[in-house]
């Protein structure tokens, strides 16, 4: 590892993590061939929880390492 090198500590539900996984693999299948997409029952819960984690991580970069993910382009 580098001086510039970056290391994150989040903690993450890995049976939840896989799930969130998952469901984005299948909107973009659907993205991909152009379908409407038909939310399941439990959606909203792991896109919700996908949101959690993209402000922890945007977080964590920006107060150990002075990163300011969600306004930089």
């Amino acid at each position: 590892m580098t001086e510039n090198d970056k290391t994150y500590r989040l903690h993450i539900d890995g049976n939840l993590f896989r799930r969130q996984r998952g469901l984005l693999m299948r909107l973009g299948a659907l993205v991909h061939g152009k379908q409407a997409y038909k939310p399941k029952p439990g959606d909203e819960a792991l896109l919700e929880g996908l949101l959690n984690l993209t402000d922890a991580i945007a977080d964590e970069a920006h107060d150990q390492h002075g990163i300011d993910c969600l306004l930089d382009g």
